[in-house]
């Protein structure tokens, strides 16, 4: 990683920064180097990939336990978060 180092007077970047009193009218030690960008990317999914995680054990178990629960039969995944959300929040 390129990096620049170098010894100024605290003055000349008085109008750039905004110093505490304790580094104004001294000579300061400023280290410059790029900053990390770091974009978090969605991951693509395939549709066969989401096919298979839905055949899940796990996912199939939760499935199950949502048919068993005597819930209407247009009840769906909205309708859960809502209810995980008064449980929670009282919303």
């Amino acid at each position: 990683m390129t990096a620049v180092r170098e010894i100024v007077d605290s003055s000349s970047l008085a109008d750039i920064f905004d110093l505490p009193p304790v580094l104004m009218n001294r000579k300061i030690e400023v280290i410059m180097y790029p900053a990390e960008e770091s974009k978090k990317e969605i991951p693509r999914l395939t549709m066969a990939q989401i096919d298979e995680w839905t055949q899940a054990p796990e996912l199939q178990a939760i499935a199950g336990i949502l048919e068993s629960a005597d819930l209407p039969p247009d009840f769906n995944m909205k309708d859960v978060r809502q209810m995980r959300l008064e449980e929670k929040y009282g919303i």
